[in-house]
């Protein structure tokens, strides 16, 4: 695995990547992670993916180890980024790649350049309905005051293993790390796409080429409208497969990305 920077408009936007092909050789996929995490989550598969293409999992402004800048990111701003990385890998196509809050960035950054997109797979989409919007934009993770007893360490750290009260110290660990670099306001990108009409990007995206998704997935209950929602060409839902599949079965989350990729005439390795 390499990491970089690219100097963006806005500030510093840090990546991860792995291979050594350019992507006039293979395709390029652009990855965008769920909030308030980080590339960190693809580590364990970019080599995996670089058998059939040059991955480029991005830190999402304000996340990770990438620098927001100023002024306020929309879902609009967000999904510019994937082109920004496109356009810096000197893909005039890249595939499209999003989880979670990544997967409206994903989408959205498809219907911004209509067709010109190779591809582009959505995990786990996060399709809300108006109600459940506005009931999150008004009382949901309020950015925390830095407290000298450190007790806003103690409510990170109880927020993810509430939500995750199956993980293992290791990874909640690393987990807290990613809201720690988030910073306190680490709510920001969703509050994007709560405001955001989700159906208008994808109306203008097009079909998508996969919906995937796991059933131990703590939103795969939105999987169901997902599909119902989006105009799709396949969908997939991996068994025993959580919110960080591509970390914890790696081989299966490559193998579902291959079997679309390689399908559009790609090339012939497998994972």
């Amino acid at each position: 695995m390499n990491a970089g920077y690219l100097r963006a408009p806005w500030g510093l936007l840090h990546y991860r990547t792995a291979g050594t092909a350019k992507a006039a050789d293979r395709p390029l996929l652009v990855m965008m992670h769920q909030s308030p995490l980080s590339s960190r989550r693809y580590r364990e598969a970019l080599h995996l993916l670089a058998g059939f293409c040059t991955p480029v999992a991005v830190d999402t402004p304000g996340y990770g180890q990438s620098e927001a800048g100023a002024g306020e990111w929309t879902v609009d701003r967000y999904a510019g980024v994937a082109w920004f990385v496109a356009d810096a890998f000197g893909a005039e196509r890249p595939w499209l790649f999003g989880r979670a809050t990544g997967a409206v960035f994903a989408v959205h950054a498809a219907a911004q350049r209509p067709g010109q997109a190779a591809g582009v797979v959505l995990h786990g989409v996060p399709v809300y309905t108006e109600e459940e919007k506005a009931s999150r934009l008004a009382e949901f993770a309020p950015p925390y005051d830095l407290a000298n007893s450190g007790s806003h360490l103690d409510r990170i750290w109880r927020r993810v293993t509430d939500e995750y009260p199956w993980a293992g110290p290791a990874l909640v660990t690393d987990l807290v790390l990613d809201y720690l670099h988030a910073g306190p306001d680490f709510a920001s990108s969703y509050r994007a796409i709560w405001r955001h009409d989700l159906h208008a990007s994808v109306r203008a995206a097009g079909p998508v080429d996969l919906l995937l998704a796991g059933d131990a997935d703590r939103i795969g209950y939105m999987h169901e409208r997902a599909v119902g929602g989006i105009e799709h060409r396949a969908a997939v839902v991996l068994p025993d497969a959580t919110d960080f599949v591509a970390e914890q079965d790696p081989a299966a989350f490559c193998r579902a990305l291959a079997g679309v990729i390689q399908d559009k005439g790609t090339g012939n390795q497998r994972c």
